[in-house]
């Protein structure tokens, strides 16, 4: 009877060590290891403007997914970009970006005349980093969703 319970402590330690390695190591197993710097990303975001003349610049690394899970509004993007791409999503308070086009004669009574934040989406991949994506709005100073997004980058 001894023998039998040596037999199976014998099997289920080894199992039970690995798994609390595992357990233990969790976190780093998911670390992202990203292709661009913070730094970098919010040199090239904000490349052709005077930075000082911004109040607040951020930037996150993150997945698509969860940009698209917090700002619906941003809308589906194009056929082309999958949910699990990695990308830096940088935000700008102040008149950031290209200045909506409203169309002739409907430019609604609330714009001021020049957007209040942007966003630039970059891709993470190698090579220089490079936005094919903005976002404006000239409603309130800073993106309603960004303060919520995940930073993968952080820490």
């Amino acid at each position: 009877m001894m023998s039998r319970w040596r037999r199976l402590i014998l099997v289920v330690l080894p199992f039970a060590g690995v798994g609390l390695i595992l357990a233990l190591n969790g976190p780093s197993l998911g670390r992202v290891h990203p292709n661009q710097s913070k730094a970098a990303i919010i040199d090239a975001a904000l490349h052709g403007y005077d930075a000082t003349a911004f109040s607040r610049v951020e930037a996150k690394l993150m997945h698509r997914r969860d940009l698209q899970r917090a700002a619906k509004e941003l809308g589906g993007g194009s056929p082309d970009e999958s949910p699990d791409d990695l990308i830096w999503v940088v935000a700008v308070s102040g008149n950031y970006g290209i200045s909506p086009s409203f169309g002739c004669c409907s430019v609604p009574s609330d714009y001021p005349g020049h957007n209040t934040w942007g966003l630039a989406i970059f891709v993470d991949m190698p090579g220089p980093p490079i936005a094919h994506e903005f976002e404006v709005s000239y409603h309130g100073d800073w993106p309603p969703f960004f303060d919520s997004l995940p930073d993968l980058a952080a820490g």
